[in-house]
């Protein structure tokens, strides 16, 4: 799977446990794949400007005799989603983008924490038991870990200070390394074959 737009929008609203993410996929013809991935940059970049969006990804791969293409599409709440929905940007995107023929399964919606544990190729979110137990598999060693080594230069700190330095630092850990990480590493526990 190779990631070709990331397309995260510098300074807008980032996720919350309100927010929406949508996955959406499309199957697209090898003889179409460059018309495709051209208007699709362009569509993505109007849909990073919109208001209320926090940012796209493209993934792309190889599928049989043409290409798969995954768009997680990022919206700050529910409120901001139905805009997208209700927009003159959003009929353009289903013009140019939308299959003749949409399938089953072809767009996912996903609220909160969901969206950490999907990808292209498992777009079911597990239960959220396993999501809270291997988010707990996070948050207790890194926990311990700046408790031990940061306590010292904390205590130091004004208490505001030192709690804001120490979830900045967790959450963006958690965020960008260590759930990914664990994402991989679980997935067959998470999200089992059916």
């Amino acid at each position: 799977m190779e990631l070709l737009y990331p397309l995260p929008t510098p300074g807008t609203a980032t996720e919350t446990c309100g927010s929406i993410t949508v996955l959406v996929n499309r199957f697209v013809p090898q003889d179409g794949e460059k018309a495709f991935a051209d208007t699709l940059e362009k569509l993505l970049r109007d849909f990073d400007r919109f208001p209320g969006t926090a940012g796209s990804r493209v993934f792309r791969r190889q599928v049989g005799n043409g290409v798969e293409f995954s768009i997680l599409q990022h919206f700050a709440s529910q409120t901001d989603h139905d805009a997208w929905l209700a927009s003159p940007e959003f009929a353009r995107w289903r013009g140019e983008v939308a299959p003749p023929v949409p399938t089953p399964d072809h767009v996912h919606r996903y609220s909160g924490m969901e969206s950490f544990f999907v990808s292209a190729k498992a777009p079911d979110a597990p239960p959220r038991w396993k999501m809270a137990i291997l988010l707990l598999l996070v948050v207790y060693p890194l926990s311990l870990a700046l408790s031990m080594w940061g306590g010292p230069v904390l205590a130091s700190l004004p208490v505001l200070v030192g709690t804001l330095l120490t979830s900045v630092f967790m959450v963006w850990l958690m965020t960008y390394l260590l759930v990914p990480i664990l994402t991989k590493v679980f997935q067959s526990w998470l999200q089992p074959a059916k």
